[in-house]
């Protein structure tokens, strides 16, 4: 590092800045690992007729892979398969712009059961986060 360089720590930022980190980052990635398939988000939203927000899933594919971020569905939806819809139409889709894998994480208070249930496989856990609880992460080859 140079003698002049300063660090700054801060919580205030611009969005581009972020965008700057993520773009080097993203090419360092591809020059030495390089790989032929777009990356991009890739979200399913679940609305009633008019138009409120039910629920959703909302990923990234890259490098083959899916990562799906969140899913969600509303309580008053839930166990009536929806999720199972959106889940399964993500791993479609993505399966046609050539992922062969799907990852996330979740809680043990939240839907490991129901990921499980859909052929996903738990590869790591982190206990005691947090306290009390365990997060585990979850693959699934498409």
């Amino acid at each position: 590092m140079k003698s002049n360089t300063q660090l700054v720590l801060t919580e205030g930022y611009q969005d581009s800045e972020i965008q700057f980190i993520i773009n080097q980052i993203e090419a360092f990635n591809h020059s030495t690992a390089p790989t032929a398939q777009e990356s991009g988000p890739l979200n399913l939203i679940l609305k009633d007729e008019d138009g409120h927000i039910l629920g959703g899933v909302l990923g990234r594919c890259y490098r083959y892979a899916l990562y799906i971020n969140v899913l969600w569905i509303s309580e008053q939806l839930r166990g009536q398969g929806y999720g199972s819809k959106l889940l399964e139409e993500m791993e479609s889709i993505s399966r046609a712009r050539g992922c062969k894998l799907v990852h996330l994480d979740t809680w043990d208070f939240q839907a490991l059961d129901f990921y499980k249930k859909h052929g996903f496989e738990v590869f790591g856990t982190l206990e005691g986060f947090p306290e009390g609880f365990k997060r585990y992460f979850l693959r699934k080859s498409l």
